[in-house]
């Protein structure tokens, strides 16, 4: 078996999901660190004027220096309001926008209380829909070692699932310990991903927006073009 590893990044774009679908189970790393400016809160639609923003508005006092599981969302539900009413407006005349749409503000809606679980949610949803049938586990579900960092904490994943093959991105080598992988007997294999062009409204085509761009556009085809 294979596995891949990535924190849980919010609206996350077609590459994750190109990773998990080569791979036997996502470990989804909800106990890495927060960090703003990234895309861990954040990913952009296309607009007719061009990307969009949509932010998850978190209060530094919420999440500085805190794992995601522990990062609290937004007590106001407003910004949860605008990026429907967003997405809604930018997407309302997309092929496949009515079927998708209804279901998808209903993450938005849930009782989440923190980034991880809407994240999880929305990824849940999007590898339904992508027909994308790799096994999903969080690691605070793992009972880990939180004091093992970087290419022990792989390890230690990695052995507690049982799996001995792991994918890692692109730019794996530059910070994980490839003797110490290779001595734990963990075959690495790294993701070499090359943006699919689809159906996009709006004018030339934007690479690497929120996987809901392609769904929307797409529809049932979308699981096919990742």
């Amino acid at each position: 078996m294979r596995a891949c590893i990535h924190q849980p990044n919010f609206l996350p774009y077609l590459g994750i999901f190109n990773k998990i679908k080569q791979s036997d189970i996502y470990v989804v790393y909800d106990v890495a660190q927060y960090v703003r400016d990234r895309f861990d809160n954040r990913n952009q639609i296309k607009g007719p004027a061009g990307p969009i923003w949509l932010t998850v508005p978190l209060q530094v006092k919420d999440s500085f220096l805190k794992r995601f599981f522990e990062v609290k969302l937004p007590d106001d539900p407003h910004w949860k309001k605008k990026h429907l009413r967003t997405i809604e407006h930018t997407y309302s005349r997309a092929a496949h926008f009515k079927t998708y749409f209804p279901p998808f503000a209903g993450i938005y809606e849930g009782p989440h209380a923190t980034l991880a679980d809407i994240s999880v949610a929305i990824i849940e949803f999007l590898l339904k829909e992508f027909r994308i049938g790799t096994r999903v586990v969080r690691t605070t579900a793992m009972d880990l070692d939180s004091s093992l960092q970087s290419t022990e904490m792989i390890v230690q994943i990695l052995k507690k699932l049982g799996v001995t093959r792991y994918l890692a991105g692109a730019s794996g080598k530059k910070y994980m310990d490839m003797d110490l992988l290779a001595k734990e007997g963990i075959q690495v294999d790294f993701q070499h991903y090359d943006h699919p062009i689809y159906r996009q409204m709006y004018g030339a085509f934007v690479p690497n927006l929120a996987a809901i761009d392609l769904l929307f556009n797409e529809g049932e085809n979308a699981g096919n073009l990742i």
